[in-house]
């Protein structure tokens, strides 16, 4: 299949602040305000719910790779001179959030950090499902040096996994100088891989070629489960008994039997999401 470029779902108009390309069921959705630091402005959170909304019910985009343009900053965070004129992240007189869980987005979301990752930028950390850094990615949360509080940033992390101790020295010094590294990130856990910077796309191209080989309708069902059981706090019996639940949706399909017949026919399976 050939790479192509989508336009908004709902215009059919190019995006500007981000771009996607799509090629093989791989949706690159690439923040592209560089000379801004892929900071989030308005229009950005608009394109990216537009693109959230959109490719959910596309069955053109089975897996989406999240990144910056460029190799200085994968995002800064929401955009300051907007904020200071009190009018980030709104379009008219309505607030607009381009993050994919609102949608319901439950197809794989790959984030390829590669450059500085600050403020609202943490928040894809933890709505993505793999996070891989190139190895010259710092990290920094300056909130409270412009008077606001990292809620969504440090809280989201620290329900991911971050230790609080660390999420608390992150959003406690700000922007004083000191930035947490990907190495550090990685043995915390809040990455899951680190590679050189010149590798980062075509690293992120393979792990999302390797997610495309097991099943598309599982892996959404399962993915709606793990958020559900993070998000509403549901206990492990409950958990298993919802995600039981959603995988017996699936019985009727066409690839809940693909599965099973291709292990036995010792090949690899033809996956169709139906």
């Amino acid at each position: 299949m050939s790479k192509k470029n989508l336009s908004s779902y709902e215009s059919n108009e190019p995006y500007e602040a981000i771009s996607v390309e799509l090629e093989d069921k791989i949706a690159t959705v690439t923040l592209n305000r560089p000379e801004n630091g892929n900071a989030l402005n308005a229009q950005m959170h608009a394109e990216l719910a537009d693109f959230w909304q959109g490719a959910r019910d596309d069955d053109s985009v089975w897996a989406v790779i999240l990144t910056g343009a460029g190799d200085r900053h994968f995002c800064t965070g929401a955009d300051m001179r907007e904020a200071a004129s009190g009018s980030e992240g709104r379009l008219g007189q309505r607030r607009i959030f381009g993050l994919p869980w609102q949608f319901k987005f439950f197809k794989p979301i790959i984030l390829a950090l590669n450059g500085l990752t600050a403020g609202g930028g943490l928040i894809f950390m933890w709505e993505s499902h793999i996070v891989i850094a190139a190895d010259h990615v710092k990290f920094l949360e300056p909130h409270l040096s412009v008077g606001q509080v990292p809620a969504s940033e440090i809280y989201g992390l620290a329900n991911g996994g971050l230790p609080w101790n660390i999420g608390l020295r992150m959003a406690l010094l700000g922007t004083t100088g000191e930035r947490v590294d990907a190495e550090r990130m990685h043995q915390l856990g809040a990455i899951s891989e680190i590679v050189p910077k010149e590798e980062l796309q075509n690293r992120a191209k393979d792990i999302a070629n390797k997610v495309l080989q097991v099943s598309p309708l599982a892996t959404r069902a399962f993915l709606e489960g793990a958020w559900n059981l993070r998000e509403k706090g549901i206990g492990i019996s409950e958990g298993s008994n919802y995600g039981h639940d959603l995988g017996h949706a699936l019985k009727d399909t066409e690839d809940y039997s693909e599965g099973p017949r291709s292990f036995v026919e010792k090949r690899k399976p033809e996956w169709k999401a139906k």
